[in-house]
């Protein structure tokens, strides 16, 4: 019997229709978990009261500019995801992308807070999505993950997320990658993650977060070890607050 991997209700408590996609399908994202009930991936899409943009429109408007810029000049085999942003306009000439803010993005400080909440809600829930629907084992539902259901679903709580800001703009991917983005867990060797603790590289951008109950002194060896671990590609560990603390224009790319 299938159980919601959020919301945790059994099939007679609720549906499951509709294909819940772990990465959005307005970003190209394939695969989808089939143990997110109908609610609960309702909620995730959809704007509400307290939130004027969904947790998905924040993640796709965070990695829409960052995946056109990849995509720039290549021919796609699979016209999938195709782009479209509330927020941004990207005009090519000679070339050369060039990026136009829409009046709807704002640099005010409760916006940026407000939108960087909700992205940093939808990227551990692509994360924990993800996990689960690789894993095969219903690992998701263990209580341990309750942390990440409190604040992705339930908005309880202030995870951490860490933005690690490279060297060089250099990347690795598969040759459909920016077509199609895909989660490959543990990827990469400069990736780091313990019990409490888990690192993933999508599309470029590096990111850490807890996936469980920790503490200060856990969180502060947690960024001893990775930092150890990525001298040789990364500058900086930025705790995420606004999203343009993120650099989802690739400036790295133009060093």
């Amino acid at each position: 019997m299938k159980r919601c991997l959020w919301c945790k209700l059994v099939e007679s408590e609720t549906t499951f229709d509709k294909k819940a996609h772990t990465i959005p399908k307005s970003l190209g994202g394939q695969n989808y978990n089939q143990t997110v009930c109908d609610n609960c991936n309702h909620f995730f899409g959809n704007a509400t009261t307290e939130n004027r943009y969904s947790i998905e429109t924040a993640l796709k408007e965070t990695f829409c500019i960052t995946r056109q810029r990849f995509l720039s000049g290549r021919t796609q085999k699979r016209q999938v995801g195709k782009f479209k942003s509330i927020f941004f306009d990207v005009k090519e000439r000679n070339g050369k992308l060039r990026l136009v803010l829409n009046k709807s993005f704002q640099f005010k400080t409760e916006f940026q807070q407000q939108l960087c909440r909700n992205f940093k809600r939808g990227l551990i829930k692509m994360w924990f999505e993800e996990f689960d629907r690789q894993s095969k084992s219903n690992i998701g539902q263990d209580e341990k993950f309750d942390i990440i259901r409190q604040f992705s679903r339930y908005n309880f709580g202030n995870l951490p997320v860490i933005y690690f800001e490279r060297k060089y703009g250099i990347f690795l991917f598969t040759k459909s990658e920016a077509e199609t983005p895909t989660l490959i867990l543990n990827r990469m060797n400069y990736l780091y993650e313990n019990e409490k603790f888990t690192e993933i590289e999508f599309l470029g951008h590096v990111f850490g977060f807890p996936i469980a109950q920790f503490t200060r002194e856990d969180f502060d060896l947690y960024i001893k070890s990775s930092l150890e671990k990525k001298t040789d590609f990364f500058v900086n560990a930025v705790l995420l607050d606004k999203l343009i603390d993120i650099d989802f224009t690739l400036r790295v790319m133009d060093k």
